[in-house]
């Protein structure tokens, strides 16, 4: 039998101290997503250029006591950013991390959160796949979307079957990308996560 392979754990790395809840959700007049791309999926794993476009945006880097309830084992070079914008508070988070499971080996990724508090997971969900043009499975809390890059921009689905037998092979072989959402509290929360080549630098 293939022990289940499972990154949902990876999907909500920016819990945050309980707070009142307010007697009503703020307007959203941010775009989870456009965040996702501007901060994660577009750099692709690049940190560098994630963390100077978070700079450049006006972001406020965080210091390692501003996480006292992350949950992220085995994760490493953890750097943040914060803004607020109209009483949602937005958070970028980057790391890198070794996944393993499903007997398939290790593989080194470079992670990208975006989150905001409080907000709406509905419409995030909702719109994501499409966006992206690939499928979805569920993990736990998480949706799950992988694929691996094709010609021209193209992207192929990796089913939930595929990615529990081979998924950490794909990512090492083929490059699979992975996006992630899940809540916490009133925080929503977008994971990308880019399988790189080597970490010797980081991975000891």
């Amino acid at each position: 039998m293939v022990r289940r392979l499972s990154v949902a754990v990876l999907a909500v790395a920016l819990a945050l101290p309980p707070r009142p809840l307010a007697a009503q959700t703020p307007p959203e007049p941010v775009d989870l997503i456009d965040l996702a791309q501007r901060y994660c999926i577009g750099p692709d794993g690049d940190h560098e250029l994630t963390w100077s476009r978070a700079v450049r945006d006006g972001y406020v880097e965080l210091s390692p006591e501003d996480f006292p309830n992350l949950r992220l084992p085995g994760a490493r070079r953890l750097r943040g950013f914060t803004r607020m914008t109209d009483g949602i508070e937005l958070r970028i988070l980057t790391a890198v991390n070794r996944i393993s499971g499903g007997g398939q080996g290790e593989t080194p990724f470079h992670l990208c959160w975006v989150s905001a508090d409080p907000f709406e997971r509905a419409a995030v969900d909702r719109e994501l796949g499409g966006w992206l043009g690939v499928g979805r499975f569920r993990q736990a809390g998480a949706w799950v979307h992988a694929w691996t890059p094709g010609e021209e921009g193209g992207r192929r689905s990796v089913s939930r079957r595929e990615f529990q037998r081979r998924g950490m092979a794909i990512a090492r072989e083929d490059g699979m990308r992975l996006v992630l959402t899940n809540q916490h509290g009133r925080m929503v929360a977008i994971t990308y996560m880019t399988p790189v080549e080597g970490c010797a630098d980081w991975c000891y």
